[in-house]
């Protein structure tokens, strides 16, 4: 089996050259992956939350220059996915959108980032080590978790492919100025995605190329003047107006306080020790994780050749610049993925011997990884019973048998991909890896998550306050339960409060409708509240615990109708 599993995917390796259909063939699988559960998967908190609301905002208020949440700026990051974000709800629907609306650059950029890394490997790898390349960045665990959230990160990846394309591009003599262009106008966009993140990483690339002798005499192919006019061009209209709207502000919160903070401390909780992302690595690489041992030192055996060292010099330095900042995440990491997929899918067609040691432990960091989450999409449902969770009133989790037979399927996938690794046939290996991605990432994406109510309150607490909204006159307030997901849900003027404000809240407006967690309704108690809605026990994810909500308000009679 393993043997015929290796021919089909040498087959399918060798089914042309042309860039064409190469680009045909890792479209298609990146629609298989990213598309399940893009539209099913609840709203997340909270960055996601938090994101889309600020983007819902622009639709609503037409303000595509300042960022803000609610009433509070949201000085942090530039307005470049917030700008993707309310077009593309703009278009299927307005501020009343769905999320998987404010979703959909995540997704695409996800899409382009692979299709880039097909590119940026060609004259590199060859036309082969492309193909893997391209499949290899598009079912990466990191890069298909970040296209099914609607933030930054999926776009910062697209966007550093191709500035990191364009480079290869220029440095090996292909392309001239349209390579040029594409490095400078990705070094623009992620300007505007997320600052001076992607111009550092190529910032320190092109201070090893510049170290190398031999690339010097090919700096001029980069046209580094014009571009540089170029990405001043496309981003100083942005920062001068966000300059004089926020008076200065912006420049000094996003890189005077949270940039700052995150390198000088582990900032809001984040922080982790040096060496972090090199263990992290071995999950959100994965299932390609199981050949970064072997192509790490292939890469480096490469160093001397041009083409080796651009990989090399993307990486390494500004990896090490993460591990030694205090603040970490996971997905800091990802704009250098790219890099690490053409070392993976270089390695693989290069014919070399893998290792006995090599085999066996690439057989390890598929399984066992893999089996785990399989194996958790599978017993999800059982976690109530298990917690004591269950009963009237409490958000379920609602078992699919379409995830638990793709869990099933993705687990036999696994194994056999553990198989061909121990046996070192690497073309089968890559097969029975994609097939495992192919039937996991929808099965947690579409159908676990989905199907986990109890961990994603927000959808039913905000289906409640829209059934009594329009019979309340006053101000609605939530109380305990301050995810921005339920803000995006419901309306950007629900307030948060504490159990003070609400008291006089409900005694000097009896319209007010207020959403309270039962632990604070003892000190609302001295007005007659109405309880107009079952309880509803839910997981609370800002407290660790679960918890028990109510609707109430002192205008009972108005709610008749409602109710």
């Amino acid at each position: 089996m393993i043997g015929r599993l290796d021919n089909w995917t040498s087959a399918l390796l060798d089914c042309g050259v042309s860039p064409l259909r190469q680009s045909l063939i890792v479209f298609l699988f990146a629609l298989l992956v990213l598309v399940p559960g893009l539209a099913s998967m609840p709203v997340t908190d909270r960055d996601e939350a938090r994101f889309a609301q600020a983007s819902k905002q622009m639709i609503e208020t037409g303000d595509l220059i300042d960022i803000r949440f609610q009433d509070q700026p949201r000085w942090k990051k530039p307005a470049g996915i917030y700008w993707l974000q309310a077009g593309s709800a703009s278009i299927f629907g307005g501020a009343e959108a769905p999320i998987w609306a404010y979703r959909l650059p995540s997704a695409f950029a996800a899409l382009l980032a692979a299709l880039l890394t097909l590119w940026a490997a060609r004259p590199l790898i060859g036309p082969r080590g492309a193909l893997v390349a391209g499949l290899v960045m598009t079912s990466t665990l990191l890069l298909v978790a970040e296209g099914h959230i609607a933030k930054t990160d999926a776009a910062l990846a697209a966007s550093a492919t191709a500035a990191f394309g364009g480079l290869a591009h220029v440095f090996l003599g292909r392309g001239g100025w349209g390579a040029a262009s594409v490095f400078w106008l990705g070094i623009a966009a992620s300007i505007l995605l997320k600052g001076p993140i992607v111009p550092a990483i190529a910032g320190f690339a092109l201070a090893a190329l510049w170290w190398h002798r031999e690339t010097r005499s090919r700096f001029r192919n980069l046209r580094i003047l014009p571009g540089l006019i170029a990405v001043v061009v496309l981003t100083a209209p942005w920062l001068v107006a966000i300059w004089q709207v926020s008076d200065g502000k912006f420049f000094a919160e996003s890189l005077g306080k949270d940039m700052a903070a995150k390198m000088a401390a582990g900032q809001e909780k984040h922080w982790g020790p040096p060496g972090l992302y090199l263990g992290l690595v071995w999950i959100t690489f994965w299932p390609w994780a199981a050949l970064l041992p072997q192509a790490a030192g292939w890469a480096w055996r490469q160093r001397r050749l041009a083409w080796g060292l651009i990989i090399l010099a993307w990486v390494v330095p500004f990896w090490l610049v993460l591990e030694a900042i205090p603040t970490k995440l996971p997905h800091y990491v990802l704009p250098l993925y790219p890099a690490l997929a053409i070392a993976v899918a270089g390695y693989v067609v290069s014919g070399t011997n893998v290792p006995v040691w090599a085999r066996r432990l690439g057989a390890g960091l598929i399984v066992v990884p893999g089996l785990i989450i399989a194996i958790g999409v599978i017993l999800l449902p059982v976690v109530p019973t298990l917690s004591g969770n269950t009963g009237p009133g409490v958000l379920a989790i609602e078992p699919s048998v379409l995830g638990t037979v793709l869990a099933v399927f993705a687990s036999l996938a696994v194994l056999t991909a553990g198989m061909a690794a121990w046996c070192g046939q690497l073309a089968a290996q890559i097969g029975s890896s994609a097939l495992a991605a192919l039937l996991l990432y929808p099965a947690i994406l579409a159908h676990a998550l989905p199907g986990a109510r109890i961990g994603f309150p927000s959808p039913t607490l905000a289906e409640a306050i829209k059934q009594y909204r329009a019979c309340a006159s006053g101000p609605a307030f939530s109380i305990g339960y301050h995810e921005p997901s339920l803000v995006f849900l419901t309306e950007t003027g629900l307030r948060n409060a504490d159990p003070t404000g609400a008291l006089k809240v409900l005694a000097e407006d009896p319209g007010a409708l207020v959403l309270i967690e039962d632990r604070w309704i003892d000190i609302v108690g001295p007005l007659p509240p109405h309880v107009v809605r079952r309880s509803i026990r839910y997981f609370n994810p800002n407290r660790g615990k679960m918890a028990t909500a109510h609707l109430v308000t002192p205008d009972a009679p108005r709610w008749a109708d409602c109710s």
